[in-house]
């Protein structure tokens, strides 16, 4: 579930949808990936077939990359919205890792997400 903070909820335009997009990254020969979350028009995310979209609570738009969304599935995920010389920055509380862990196998299980790894 991806939980949107009050103040990313008034952030967001009623045109724009929230997505976690993913981006390639190799290593050794082997394809990793990180994720990174932007905001976007509605219309261009909602026709698309490589996003997903993901439960959010207040139910506002919130999309995920495909391969984004297998590791994103299951957890809770907190969404903020900050103003820093009048820019708007959506941020979550994802570790900056977490594409890299999720690409090698080394997430904690969703239940788990308090404990340290």
């Amino acid at each position: 579930m991806i939980r949107l903070t009050s103040q990313a909820c008034d952030e967001l335009r009623h045109d724009e949808a929230l997505v976690f997009d993913w981006h390639r990254v190799a290593i050794c020969c082997a394809c990793a990936g990180e994720v990174s979350l932007r905001r976007a028009e509605r219309r261009r995310i909602e026709g698309s077939r490589v996003y997903r979209r993901l439960p959010a609570e207040p139910p506002v738009p919130v999309y995920a990359h495909r391969h984004a969304a297998v590791h994103l599935a299951g957890r809770d995920v907190a969404v903020d919205c900050r103003r820093r010389l009048g820019i708007r920055r959506f941020a979550s509380d994802l570790p900056p890792d977490f594409g890299l862990r999720a690409s090698l196998g080394r997430l904690p299980e969703p239940s788990d997400q308090g404990r340290q790894t």
